[in-house]
Parts: C-alpha cells; structure tokens; sequence
C-alpha cells in the first residue's frame, strides 16, 4: 500500500492534550462524558463531549485511548476549562488530569482530501515517543514532543477542512452554549444513547427521542473573505436572526439555525449563501431510498 502524500505541515498551536490516567479513568469518564468511554477500543480515537447538568457543553474533542489512558484534544483554553470542570468528580476516583504541555499538536494535509465524517473509531498509532492519528478524510494529526521544523503557524488549511467536514470546536464563546445535537455531534459519532448516566444525558436523550430541537448546522459561504471579528448572528433580509455563526474561516463558515433553509441569509452587510453538509445530504437520500422501497 503506498503511502499518503501530504502537502502541508501545520502546527497546531490553539489545541492542547488533557491526560486523564489511573485505574479509575475509564469509570470515571463513563460518568461524563457522551460518549462511550468503556467501548473506545484501546488505540483508537473518536469524538466527544462534556456536558453541564442542564446538558450545554462544557467542551468537545478528540478522545483517544492508550491501555488504561485516556488522551483529549481540544482548543487550549477548553483543555483548561474541562479540566476544572471534571476536577471537582475526579477527587471520587484513582485518577489524576493534567494538561501534557510538552505534547504539541501537528496537523499534515493531504494532497487530495475526501469527504467523510467522523462517525465511528478510528485509528492511532503509538510509539515511544509520539501518537499519530489517522483522520478519515485523509488528514493525519501527530501528538508527539519532539520538534517538527517544517511546519507553518498558518491554520487556515486545517480549519478550512475542519468547515468541510462540519466539525465545531466548542470556544470561550460558546461555552455551555450548546447542547451537542446543535453542532451535529450525533452525525460526527460523538454521543452514544445506549451507553449508561452521565452528567447531562437526560437533557441530551430527550432532544434525541421526543425531537424538542430542530437547530443543526449547515454550510455558508460569501463571495468574499469575512474577517474575524465577524461572529454572532446571521439575519434573512428583514433583518430577523435566523441563525447563529459556530465556525468561519475565510469566505465559508458553518451556522447553527433552526428548521429549513432560507432563501436569504446575511452576516451584517454581506450576503451569504447557505446549504446542506454532505452528510445531510447522503442522509436525506438515503431516508428517501428507504420511503420509495
């Protein structure tokens, strides 16, 4: 088999690695986290989320397992935050958190990247010194401290594939803003419903089942680059909030709204373009496949 090829090294300076290790951490994360801690197959890697009593998340990541270790990828300021979060269940268990600061996070581009979500495990090679992560459409991640010295700061590309591929990192801003089926975590494999308790399931199973929540997130995009200070909320014509901005990067972004799509969406002056992610997409055919059988 031929090796990928990739075309850019990125380095990855906004994430960070929360460590949760001990002989408890795998009960210990059974009890919070969404997803199903128990059956994450040791050296694989999924999605995840932490969620608050009421069911908001406190953040979500990339969750990988070593042996009876547990590793988190996310944006460092919700590493920081997550930690102080879990700390105060933690004291109840033989396990210990720590943010490995010595670990940087290294994103490589392939040359050709394809269209798939992150549903399911997927998986992670170890060695002495570095964890290597193999991304479904294409991309690879190295969590590894030694030096890396061709790679770039710029983390426009790795961003860019993060919109195409409909994955929201939870921020300072957005912080127990959300409950995980607002950013499509089911479609991404983060929540599992046959798992047991965890802090928050109630809320989150509820919204599932009796569909109490209609937001989800689609594409948007605008014929020119929007800057950084654009955030908040996207309006029809009127001037009517219909949506709220998870993710942008350059022209395209993702955006929470609820029901069905407008005909007009605007980002305070500029006009924006809105549709489906692929997945919703294959989804919808496939749900019309099945009505037609």
């Amino acid at each position: 088999m031929s090796q990928p090829q990739f075309i850019q090294t990125i380095h990855l300076s906004d994430y960070a690695i929360l460590s949760v290790k001990g002989p408890d951490s795998e009960r210990f994360l059974q009890g919070q986290l969404t997803c199903d801690a128990v059956k994450l197959a040791d050296q694989h890697w999924q999605t995840g989320a932490c969620c608050t009593a009421k069911g908001r998340m406190v953040a979500n990541f990339i969750i990988a397992r070593s042996g009876s270790d547990y590793l988190l990828r996310l944006p460092i300021a919700q590493a920081e935050a997550l930690q102080q979060h879990l700390s105060r269940y933690a004291v109840f268990y033989k396990t210990t958190m720590a943010i490995e600061s010595d670990l940087q996070v290294i994103g490589k581009i392939p040359a050709e990247a394809s269209q798939a979500t992150l549903e399911g495990q997927h998986p992670l090679l170890q060695t002495d010194s570095s964890y290597v992560l193999s991304w479904p459409d294409g991309r690879e991640e190295c969590w590894s401290a030694a030096e890396t010295a061709d790679a770039t700061d710029d983390v426009s590309a790795w961003a860019a594939l993060d919109i195409e591929e409909g994955i929201v990192w939870v921020t300072a801003a957005s912080r127990e803003a959300w409950v995980p089926q607002f950013v499509d975590m089911t479609a991404q494999g983060g929540i599992s419903f046959h798992k047991g308790c965890y802090t928050g399931q109630e809320i989150v199973a509820r919204l599932q089942y009796l569909g109490k929540t209609k937001k989800h997130l689609v594409k948007a995009s605008s014929d020119v680059p929007l800057t950084a200070e654009i955030t908040g909320h996207i309006t029809d014509g009127n001037g009517k909030n219909i949506g709220e901005i998870a993710a942008w990067q350059q022209d395209k972004g993702l955006i929470i709204i609820q029901g069905e799509l407008p005909t007009h969406a605007q980002i305070g002056e500029n006009t924006v373009q809105l549709s489906e992610l692929f997945y919703t997409e294959e989804m919808s055919a496939e749900e019309s496949a099945q009505s037609n059988e």
